[in-house]
């Protein structure tokens, strides 16, 4: 298991233990790459109701390392129907859920940016069968996953997503069908931010709700910080899962909110769209590094 050098096997121990979160670390080497320039954005679209979308760009001289997007209004009603991001920027649209909703509502996007030393490249792959069969998208052998983004193409907001869930060099998804909704043909998208080489530090964290019926907490929410080890980091890409109480996925016709990268933390919240007796529970993953 790699670790920074000043880290020594007593403290990832004690991380692990006290987060069960921490999927892998690299340490800084004088061939990792850093990230300059490092900044977080975001835009917001107007506050009307209907579907609609949103786009940020990066500063000049920076390029997309992570993601995240909000819906600012009725919770459960509207599905975050893609995140996609391209060399310099991310864009995000909302759909409303089934026969729509009369309140007014805001979608937000985000874009973590930074001027790599070494470059990043963006790949995707899509899920055939309707987007139900679970997708991975691997970087090339010797790169590092920095972030994530997806697409529901032609769900029409009767789909969710049910898990972003990012790892060393791949990140994988899951969407389910609402279950009051007729299934029309759609795919799900999901791409992967790729770097040549990994930032110092390079960390991903996770935690997760407690397991509860949906009759007394039809939302959760939670957040994730960097820096559990006492070092500067901040984010660079975000994920989650919704799990039942046997840590199975998916779990459907629950929603984003919104899964938003905040500097130093991921802030993520998830709400059901059909009421559901089921205990679930949210899991949240934060891709951490080194700032320059």
């Amino acid at each position: 298991m790699p670790i920074a050098k000043r880290r020594t096997w007593v403290t990832v121990i004690s991380l692990v233990l006290a987060l069960s979160a921490v999927i892998v670390t690299v340490p800084a080497s004088a061939s990792s790459a850093n990230i300059p320039d490092y900044d977080v954005v975001f835009d917001t679209s107007g506050n009307t109701s209907g579907n609609k979308g949103v786009d940020v760009t990066c500063p000049t001289g920076t390029r997309v390392l992570g993601t995240g997007a909000e819906i600012i209004g009725p919770s459960g009603d509207v599905v975050i129907d893609e995140v996609v991001p391209t060399t310099y920027e991310v864009s995000a649209f909302g759909i409303e859920i089934g026969a729509g909703t009369s309140s007014l509502w805001m979608i937000k996007v985000w874009a973590v940016c930074g001027d790599p030393d070494e470059s990043t490249r963006i790949v995707s792959r899509t899920a055939p069968r309707n987007g139900l069969l679970p997708l991975t998208v691997t970087c090339d052998d010797g790169e590092f996953l920095l972030g994530n983004g997806y697409r529901m193409d032609g769900a029409g907001g009767n789909a969710v997503v049910d898990y972003i869930k990012p790892q060393l060099n791949s990140v994988s998804g899951h969407a389910s069908w609402i279950s009051s909704a007729a299934a029309p043909s759609w795919t799900l998208e999901m791409f992967a931010i790729c770097a040549e080489d990994a930032p110092p530090g390079l960390w991903i964290y996770s935690d997760s709700t407690v397991h509860s019926p949906a009759p007394t907490a039809p939302s959760r929410e939670l957040d994730v910080s960097c820096g559990a080890l006492g070092d500067r980091q901040v984010v660079l890409g975000t994920g989650f899962a919704v799990e039942d109480n046997l840590g199975s996925i998916p779990i459907t016709d629950i929603t984003l909110d919104y899964l938003v990268p905040t500097g130093e933390e991921v802030q993520a919240k998830a709400a059901e769209v059909v009421s559901d007796t089921r205990y679930w529970n949210l899991v949240v993953y934060a891709i951490c590094a080194y700032e320059d």
